[in-house]
């Protein structure tokens, strides 16, 4: 049950109902817009709809909304313990306090890790319903950088978001290990004859790219091998190819390692290599040619080539060649048909399929499959209903084209159901790239710095967590000197993963995010360690009062003194998880939970400080106890949904 929406919709009702007994028949049925009122001490909340009514009703809007009030006080609300009126015309709404504790308290205790999703699950009926998140997917030739982090950190919180409602999630990490990337790699050891030292081969690899990119812009002429190479890696058949896909392999072990590391996880790896060798594309062409959008162009600047037409399409209206090519006059695939025929697998109407063996198991003992040429199981995965591809926004016109293009095939239910879920990026302060070694103390200093793989400029994902790591673990030790050197480290990791997941996931998808480590890692702001203080501040209390025998209570009692505002407003906080869950999920919106979590850890503190709980009078002791139980129940889960271990000491 939705708690605070159960009681939306029967003031909704309830004001339905009231305005045919006030009111002409055409004013029986109004549009009723419930908000928040400006004060609280106006009630929880509020209606204007006296206000729009009173212009049509050439009427005072302030009797109106006495009319209205009077109508409905008559008869009880479920949930509403008061109706008020305020000037110029607002009709108020006070809840039922006691009523909604013991729902909200009840509940929480009796399904505990289940609180929230359970609502969402039982509101939306999604159980059957699969999703395919497509999110992580770095090219295979160096190490992860910090703008990597930020693709894998959303895609694995809304996988736990959508997951939570009840949705069929498969998380797909794509490897595009035939790509120029990896090429240059192999011409790196090639032509500048490297070895392999003690850094991680990812590390190694990171450096070796920078240095044969300047050498591609000292000798241009290079580039020629690079294209040799990278047709050898496409054909897949000799040694050059096997060594390509050596890097590779070894490469996604490092990335896995790096993720890991944050809580992230996957259901299987795609490997473009495989795609190209099953010919993906190809049987996608063939089962497309007879599409009116698919045509073998005759004349034109794409002349030879098999296009998808877009100039008509609204969203590529005004283009000089909108125009989509798919296979070149020299029958190469580009990279908009690999991926139109990707995504027709991902939906399952592609019609063909890889095999599937098993890569290994993981961190959170899940199982990592991968895909395989032959020899494996089959029909495994795929088959969406819905697939959502976590690529920056930079991406974006070609996501569009991928999009449209199955709806001019003939696809338009697959083309309505792809998503582009696609965030802005991640730059560095210039505080946190001063200290990350970016930039000397020396060079003249800019408000950002953004990165560039092939100039080498950027911070590895693993420089950051390690950085993070050893700041998290310095203030560990600073404030628990007790603990053992193991301890403090263990805990210092878990900050600093709270730390960075939070700082990629709280603002806002279109938001620019420049990474400042003091923010990051604010113990009193709006941060993840925060949140795991808050979580830790309600277990202690829970702790000492336990110590002194008091314990929430299994059958909620209150006290005879009214619920104060501080208690109001945590409790409120709690009640709205389920809908604040289904309002992320419905709108993909990570930022939602992040933002939740801190306003409910903010309400915690404010009622810590406005209401003591062990040394109140017992009866008032035993229900804030139970209310602070359920606050750090429903903080928990929504620290998980997160990613973010919920702590029980700081």
């Amino acid at each position: 049950m939705l708690i605070t929406e159960t009681i939306r919709q029967a003031l909704q009702l309830g004001l339905q109902h009231a305005f045919p007994q006030l009111f002409t028949p055409a004013e029986s049925a109004p549009d009723v817009a419930l908000e928040e009122p400006s004060h609280p001490s106006f009630g929880d909340l509020s209606s204007p709809v006296c206000l729009k009514l009173a212009r049509t009703l050439r009427a005072n809007p302030l009797q109106l909304a006495q009319k209205l009030a009077e109508t409905l006080s008559r008869e009880p609300i479920p949930g509403v313990a008061e109706v008020n009126v305020t000037p110029p015309g607002y009709v108020n709404f006070r809840f039922d306090y006691e009523g909604l504790a013991q729902l909200v308290i009840n509940q929480v205790g009796r399904e505990g890790d289940l609180y929230g999703s359970r609502d969402a699950i039982n509101y939306t009926l999604f159980i059957f319903f699969k999703v395919v998140i497509e999110h992580t997917n770095i090219n295979p030739n160096k190490a992860a950088h910090i703008g990597h982090l930020r693709n894998a950190c959303l895609g694995d919180t809304l996988a736990r978001i959508l997951t939570a409602v009840g949705y069929e999630v498969e998380v797909q990490n794509y490897i595009d290990d035939t790509g120029t990337a990896v090429a240059d790699i192999v011409v790196g050891y090639e032509l500048l004859g490297w070895q392999e030292d003690e850094r991680s081969f990812d590390y190694f690899c990171w450096d070796l790219y920078t240095a044969i990119n300047e050498e591609y812009a000292k000798k241009p002429e290079l580039k020629k091998r690079q294209l040799e190479v990278l047709h050898s890696i496409e054909e897949g058949i000799d040694e050059i190819a096997l060594q390509a896909k050596k890097i590779a392999e070894r490469i996604v072990v490092c990335h896995l390692k790096t993720m890991a590391r944050l809580g992230i996880f996957y259901n299987l790896l795609t490997w473009e290599s495989h795609i190209l060798q099953l010919g993906f594309w190809k049987h996608a062409l063939s089962s497309l040619q007879g599409s009116t959008s698919l045509v073998l162009e005759q004349d034109g600047p794409n002349v030879g080539c098999w296009v998808v037409r877009l100039k008509d399409h609204p969203e590529f209206a005004g283009m000089e060649n909108p125009d989509k090519v798919l296979v070149r006059s020299n029958g190469t695939a580009t990279y908009v048909a690999k991926d139109i025929a990707y995504q027709m697998w991902k939906f399952g109407i592609l019609g063909k399929d890889f095999s599937y063996a098993p890569y290994g198991s993981q961190e959170n003992g899940a199982t990592l499959w991968t895909s395989v040429l032959q020899g494996g199981e089959t029909g495994a995965f795929g088959g969406a209903n819905k697939v959502i591809n976590v690529i920056d926004i930079r991406q974006k016109y070609l996501q569009d084209v991928l999009r449209v293009s199955l709806g001019q095939l003939g696809y338009q239910e697959q083309a309505a159901n792809s998503v582009h879920f696609a965030y802005e990026l991640v730059v560095l302060s210039a505080e946190a790239a001063k200290e990350l070694g970016v930039v000397s103390d020396e060079e003249e200093e800019k408000d950002m710095y953004a990165m560039a793989g092939r100039k080498g400029i950027g911070v590895k994902a693993d420089d950051l967590v390690e950085l993070v790591w050893q700041k998290a673990t310095q203030e560990v030790a600073r404030r628990s000197p007790g603990l053992s050197t193991l301890e403090q480290e263990k805990l210092g990791l878990q900050i600093a993963v709270a730390a960075i997941r939070y700082y990629m996931q709280r603002y806002n998808m279109n938001t620019l995010i420049r990474f400042d480590f003091a923010e990051a890692l604010n113990m009193q702001g709006n941060s993840g360690p925060y949140l795991q203080y808050a979580h830790a501040r309600a277990h202690n209390i829970l702790e000492r009062a336990a110590s002194r025998g008091l314990y929430p209570a299994k059958e909620i009692v209150f006290p005879e003194e009214k619920l104060n505002d501080s208690e109001k407003v945590l409790l409120r906080r709690i009640a709205a998880l389920p809908e604040v869950l289904l309002k992320a999920a419905g709108e993909l919106a990570p930022s939602t939970i992040a933002e939740y979590a801190y306003q409910l850890a903010a309400s915690f503190m404010a009622f810590y400080e406005a209401s003591p709980v062990t040394t109140a009078p017992p009866a008032v002791a035993t229900f804030r106890l139970s209310l602070v139980a359920a606050y750090k129940q429903a903080l928990a889960n929504s620290l998980q949904l997160l990613g973010i271990p919920a702590l029980n000491r700081m």
